[in-house]
């Protein structure tokens, strides 16, 4: 077991290049309208997945995520039609926006605890949302285009939005796996679990809380803005709709919570359900709950948990050899 252990960020790395090679190559042969799904399917994952790193390994419950997907888009097509920049060069600004204003608000929301904390998230996502619609200059309710794109090949605008899309998808695994693994990650998993004791061991509870608010916030606004340029338009009905937390919530809890792949099995149901029964409205949405619901009361870690108890694999957890297990090690290294 605990050369298992050793062996992992190796073998993880290596299925790092193999998954990253499959996406570099995936354009070469896939259609372009297949190669747009895959693009909000992994848009899709990555919003789940910023939100599961905040619930499951900083420990803040947000309803309002919302908030940073609509500001990453908003920030790219201000940004992109005022100076004519491609936008493909300027997308990192997404994410600097949506982690700074995450940052700005940090002081306010975080005297606040649990769903006070929550829903304070939500009603900030309400005032920008309203804010933005009575805007002209900001497109008021009718939104914005990305003027670049029209000048550009659909092929090229496809293919660049979808390697983006992709490097998402994999540093939502990859790049979650290494940082929970990580000092950080151990420090936010123990601000997680219990704030005294980790403030008794030297760990700063509020820098730490800070800096996984504003690293998941901002990594959820630059999907966004992935998303909306998937589509050239955003809008603040879409950008800011509530929706997009219920769907979050739906993929991160009926796949397990502050799991990695907990939420790439919620990504996958999720859209199957969305295939079978989009077409059935307020029904669609009522299957979503009963399906999140039942997956709860059978298995209140998700369905990830119940693959990881049948069959007793760990494949990405932040798991290191317990105190037990170095012993163990020490006690054959002497014999």
């Amino acid at each position: 077991m605990t050369r298992l252990l050793l062996k992992r960020p190796t073998l993880v790395a290596a299925a790092a290049v193999v998954a990253a090679a499959l996406v570099i190559a995936t354009p070469w042969f896939v259609a372009e309208g297949d190669m747009r799904l895959m693009i909000e399917i992994f848009a899709v994952f990555a919003f789940a997945q910023g939100w599961n790193f905040l619930a499951g390994y900083v420990g803040i419950m947000s309803f309002g995520q919302q908030l940073f997907i609509g500001l990453g888009a908003y920030c790219l097509f201000l940004a992109s039609n005022w100076t004519g920049l491609n936008p493909f060069l300027i997308l990192p600004l997404a994410f600097v926006f949506s982690a700074g204003f995450a940052a700005m608000i940090s002081p306010f929301i975080f005297r606040l605890r649990d769903a006070y904390l929550a829903i304070s998230i939500w009603v900030i996502a309400e005032i920008v949302r309203s804010f933005i619609s009575q805007r002209d200059w900001l497109g008021s309710v009718s939104g914005l285009p990305l003027v670049a794109t029209r000048e550009m090949a659909r092929s090229v605008v496809a293919t660049s939005t979808f390697y983006y899309a992709g490097a998402l998808a994999l540093i939502s695994v990859f790049g979650l796996y290494y940082l929970s693994i990580s000092r950080l990650g151990l420090a936010l998993a123990a601000v997680r679990d219990n704030e005294e004791t980790a403030s008794a061991i030297g760990i700063n509870v509020w820098w730490t809380r800070f800096f996984g608010f504003v690293l998941g916030s901002g990594f959820t606004g630059l999907a966004g803005a992935v998303y909306y340029m998937s589509v050239f338009h955003v809008e603040p009905g879409g950008a800011f709709d509530p929706n997009w937390m219920v769907i979050m919530l739906f993929i991160v809890i009926i796949g397990g919570v502050g799991t990695i792949e907990g939420p790439i099995i919620g990504t996958a149901i999720y859209f199957l359900f969305r295939a079978w029964f989009a077409g059935t409205g307020n029904l669609y949405l009522m299957m979503l709950g009963a399906a999140a619901v039942l997956v709860m009361l059978i298995s209140p870690s998700g369905i990830w948990g119940i693959v990881k108890s049948k069959l007793g694999i760990d494949l990405l957890g932040a798991r290191r050899a317990s105190g037990l297990e170095a012993s163990s090690k020490k006690t054959r290294t002497a014999s």
